[in-house]
């Protein structure tokens, strides 16, 4: 119980401090360059898109994306190669890239996306991710950081929801774009299932996923999963 406790207050020390960092960045000037005039023109296009809030709630977007940023430590590392999944509107890759680093994104094949990223001038891979089918080639890897916020992907919590089988296939396939010592960066929707527990202690996979990213090294904290050296994990 001690153990949970100082865990706990850890991860809410860092991400209270990440958050601080965030916002200090973001008022700073860490997304000034951005074409702002250009992506409202583009939200003109896209009036219904489900993601429009990501433009309509610019500050409250940058400042989640900074804080990911800042919780990786990407302000202080040496430049990363960096393969986001399901990337977005790309902020997550913009300051990425104003840090330092070389980062390629990928997402489904959506014109509005696109076109975000195409102004922010990013590099991405248009790509709709299917069980049981290999990733297309990437490039700029081999990778020192694979990240996914809030996956989509993996169908958590819906039909067709991903199971042990199809989660070893992709961490098999993701691991061609591995360099040693990768860090895997994932954050979960809630899957359903037996193990699985929302809110206070959210343990957000099935007892078969939980123990198979363990087995690979990885550490959960709520909805997230690190896995520190995957390459190493799952040779094992």
């Amino acid at each position: 119980m001690f153990k949970k406790m100082v865990g706990k207050l850890k991860s809410v020390t860092k991400k209270n401090l990440s958050r601080f960092k965030a916002r200090n960045a973001v008022r700073k000037g860490l997304f000034k360059d951005i074409d702002r005039d250009g992506l409202t023109e583009l939200r003109k296009k896209h009036e219904n898109h489900p993601t429009r809030k990501y433009h309509d709630k610019f500050e409250h977007s940058l400042i989640r994306n900074a804080e990911r940023l800042f919780t990786l430590g990407l302000d202080k590392s040496k430049p990363l190669r960096i393969f986001d999944i399901g990337s977005g509107f790309g902020y997550f890759l913009y300051g990425a890239k104003q840090m330092g680093h070389k980062p390629v994104g990928l997402d489904l094949p959506d014109d509005y996306l696109t076109a975000v990223t195409t102004l922010l001038d990013l590099q991405k891979v248009v790509h709709r991710i299917e069980p049981g089918q290999p990733l297309p080639e990437i490039p700029g890897g081999p990778f020192d950081l694979i990240t996914a916020f809030a996956t989509c992907f993996d169908n958590a919590g819906f039909p067709g929801q991903w199971g042990l089988g199809q989660w070893k296939f992709f961490m098999k396939d993701l691991s061609r774009f591995m360099a040693p010592g990768c860090l895997v960066h994932f954050k979960f929707n809630q899957y359903s299932g037996p193990g699985t527990k929302s809110g206070i202690g959210c343990r957000t996979v099935p007892d078969d996923l939980w123990d198979y990213f363990h087995s690979l090294g990885a550490h959960f904290d709520k909805r997230t999963m690190q896995i520190p050296d995957a390459p190493a994990g799952l040779k094992g």
